[in-house]
């Protein structure tokens, strides 16, 4: 009977699966049954750089009824996500205008700050941890890993400020890694060998179902004994053991396809690792060619250890100082953002249509991502449902190194917290808060502060707070839930 089984046993003959995790759970108190059949919710931070043109990024259409498939539109790759898309209009890092400093440098470090900039140190840096370190802190502890920090391709030397988004409490930078190898090495290197003799790792396969059904059978005759409290319990019981028996059938499954092609499958995530990434040296990490490869690379791996559950928390950073295989040569800082407001023909429809190229690449691999843990069944649904994206930028008007109207996007299901599938326009059409603002370290009126953005995603994962970086600032942001 399934109440003679010991604890230990149980886990030691599920050990390296991706049942361990779960069914420690499940075997703790009675506050762990529930939590074994509620899946984690995630959070991801993604920064891509140099701004967007509104007319092109923004949907048509209204608050449900938006559209993404028009000409020119920089988010077409996420139409079939639209269903998990918040797209939001209008918010601004009114922190850097009152307080700090704007344009590129304060951009990526108020992101998931929301403080302003320090510059005592002789180094540009916040006041505060990010976002991602506060929720590591919250959440981290129920998994291997509390956070990853990856970073596609190196732009400027390490310490720039487009390399980092993640701080501690004290403003310190969190090293971030960019060797995908080197990453699956620290995710997986304990676990069972890709190149593992195939009947050996089917045997251990086998093995783990074998347990699994005999504990299922078990269980469903003991729930015909039990009433109240105690049956419900085991059905709650029989519906973990349930999902752990549809994760261990992906482990039985051949190693998935590389990263070059366009959809992750199921069995890529497995908590055996899957398919390890190449071997990349120095110089070709910082080959920009290679920058497509590695970004997929990146977003393969959270996928995998999303799956696994050895981290609810990540973040990655995708520049792009030009983009070659895309046809594009030119400098996206120099020479595409800072000339949006060029007006001569046809230079202008030149460069505007080169910088929606670069903006429909990145939402291309925030699809690609959604596509990933979509594939991933969990509970009554998949790990998207359960996962919260914040696709964030620097600048809303590139050209005027402007921190308004920052292009921002949430994807994925948000576990509920959220009410998605919405275009919201946070201030009325055609407002601009720099129009009536009194210069650097004034007030910026009728500004919407990009802080209770980042309260409302930190109460989401359960911190009690009101303030999110600088304390001027209070409250969530309305409109979401």
């Amino acid at each position: 009977m399934l109440r003679n089984l010991s604890r230990r046993s149980l886990l030691q003959a599920l050990a390296g699966s991706t049942a361990a995790l779960p069914l420690a759970n499940l075997l703790g108190t009675t506050d762990a049954y529930a939590q074994a059949t509620t899946p984690p919710l995630r959070f991801i931070a993604i920064f891509t750089a140099h701004g967007c043109l509104p007319e092109y990024w923004n949907p048509q259409g209204g608050e449900t009824d938006f559209n993404l498939d028009f000409p020119n539109s920089m988010l077409q790759p996420l139409q079939a996500h639209r269903s998990k898309l918040l797209v939001l209009d209008g918010l601004d890092y009114q922190v850097l205008y009152e307080h700090g400093l704007t344009g590129h440098e304060g951009g990526p470090l108020t992101f998931l700050t929301g403080s302003k900039v320090n510059t005592a140190s002789g180094d540009d840096l916040p006041e505060n941890a990010s976002l991602d370190q506060v929720l590591a802190a919250q959440i981290g502890g129920a998994t291997r890993f509390r956070s990853i920090q990856l970073n596609a391709w190196e732009q400027f030397g390490g310490q720039h400020v487009y390399n980092s988004i993640s701080f501690t409490p004290n403003g310190g930078r969190v090293p971030f890694e960019r060797d995908p190898a080197g990453v699956y090495q620290r995710l997986f290197g304990n676990a069972p060998s890709p190149s593992q003799d195939p009947g050996e790792a089917a045997q251990n396969t086998a093995r783990r179902k074998s347990l699994l059904d005999y504990l299922i059978k078990d269980a469903t005759r003991l729930s015909k004994r039990l009433a109240g409290a105690e049956k419900q319990k085991l059905e709650t019981h029989l519906e973990s053991l349930r999902d752990i028996e549809r994760r261990l059938g992906s482990l039985s499954t051949t190693p998935g396809p590389t990263a070059q092609q366009e959809e992750p499958q199921p069995e890529e995530a497995a908590c055996s690792g899957g398919t390890p990434p190449p071997a990349f040296d120095i110089g070709q990490l910082g080959n920009l060619d290679n920058m497509p490869t590695l970004t997929k690379l990146h977003l393969d791996l959270i996928v995998r250890a999303f799956a696994c559950d050895l981290t609810r928390v990540a973040t990655l950073t995708i520049p792009g100082p030009s983009m070659p295989w895309l046809g594009i040569h030119e400098d996206t800082h120099n020479d595409l953002a800072h000339r949006l407001d060029v007006t001569d023909e046809p230079l202008r429809s030149d460069i505007r249509g080169k910088m929606v190229k670069v903006q429909r690449w990145y939402a291309e691999q925030v699809a690609y991502l959604m596509n990933g843990l979509a594939s991933i069944p969990e509970g009554s649904g998949t790990a998207l449902d359960n996962t919260l994206i914040l696709w964030g930028n620097e600048l809303g008007d590139a050209s005027g190194h402007m921190n308004v109207r920052v292009p921002t996007v949430l994807a994925g299901g948000a576990g509920g917290k959220f009410r998605m599938g919405r275009f919201l326009r946070l201030r009325p059409a055609g407002s601009n808060p720099l129009n009536n603002w009194g210069g650097p370290g004034t007030p910026l009126p009728g500004a919407v502060a990009h802080n209770k953005l980042l309260v409302s995603i930190a109460q989401a994962f359960g911190v009690n707070v009101n303030t999110f970086g600088h304390q001027d600032f209070k409250g969530p942001l309305s409109g979401l839930t």
